[in-house]
């Protein structure tokens, strides 16, 4: 697909807005106030960019569990920011865990930490057991690669994309889509082979959309550590082969996504499952074709200034 002679992803899933608009603003105020109050405005995101963002990937978010997506994203963006920022120039010497408490904003630290708190309260031992373990993950793979410049040697396309997975907050994220649907799944049935499966794919997509969409900022900044720079490194291409590379490579994903997930319901885990329990699983599916949708149009759409390049020149 392209638009314009420029190559365009084509993400077969629906696009859908939550109706909890009100309570994602709200959120979204109570953040910006804190962040602000503390002297942390430059961290904040502007409301409108992440009320969209919120509202296009959580339809199917209630009042209720739409607060959890909410301040999940309100808060993480700016840990993500702080991960590149303090570590950037000062690459870490001891355990990551122990270095991000120490090291970063207890403002930012403590938003994160009550939100887990709840997220703990609510969920079952064996999502929680998930959550914080791509969580810390993310926090050990972020640390690792901040400020990756033009300068280093980049890995491999088939280790970067294992890198990258895990190094893009999309795997915590995917856990909260059982949140936001309402579900808890049974810890066997989430650990099976078929379900990370979707996982994998569905976090693939994600990052590599995210990538598709920053690369230039990224750039920019000096960070090398993005998709589009990994192809033209190894391929030896030119940024628009690498780009055009990378969306044929996402679009892909996401096919073997849906294909995967169509083959979901013949799986023997998923037949021992409940009824009830199936149809919790079909929703999580459903929310993370929402979430790969629903982020492709807010960078398309809403266009939010943290990654126009032009503004941020």
């Amino acid at each position: 697909m392209t638009t314009s002679g420029v190559p365009a992803l084509h993400l077969p899933f629906e696009t859908i807005r939550s109706e909890q608009e009100a309570a994602v603003r709200d959120r979204a105020r109570e953040v910006r106030l804190r962040l602000s109050g503390a002297g942390f405005g430059s961290l904040v995101q502007e409301d409108n960019a992440m009320v969209d963002l919120i509202c296009l990937t959580s339809p199917q978010a209630n009042v209720d569990t739409i607060r959890f997506v909410a301040d999940w994203l309100l808060w993480v963006f700016p840990l993500d920011d702080l991960c590149e920022q303090v570590f950037g120039t000062s690459p870490p010497t001891g355990p990551v865990s122990l270095l991000t408490l120490s090291a970063l904003p207890q403002i930012v630290t403590r938003g994160v930490d009550e939100l887990c708190s709840g997220l703990m309260t609510r969920m079952s031992t064996g999502w929680g057991e998930q959550f914080r373990y791509d969580l810390d993950s993310y926090l050990v793979h972020a640390v690792r690669y901040a400020g990756t410049s033009a300068r280093e040697v980049l890995p491999s396309v088939t280790d970067f994309l294992v890198l990258r997975r895990e190094e893009s907050l999309a795997k915590p994220t995917i856990d909260l889509i059982e949140v936001a649907s309402g579900a808890d799944l049974p810890a066997d049935f989430r650990r099976s082979a078929a379900w990370r499966q979707l996982i994998d794919a569905c976090a693939d997509v994600l990052a590599w959309t995210n990538d598709i969409h920053s690369f230039q900022k990224e750039r920019d900044a000096g960070s090398r550590f993005n998709l589009i720079d990994v192809l033209s490194y190894n391929a030896c291409l030119e940024d628009g082969a690498a780009y055009a590379c990378a969306v044929d490579m996402t679009n892909q994903r996401a096919q073997q996504f849906t294909t995967s997930a169509a083959g979901l319901v013949h799986d023997q885990e998923y037949a021992a499952l409940t009824e009830q329990t199936q149809s919790d699983a079909l929703r999580c599916i459903r929310g993370m074709e929402h979430w790969m949708r629903g982020q492709y149009e807010w960078f398309v759409t809403t266009r939010p200034a943290r990654y126009d390049v032009l503004q941020n020149r």
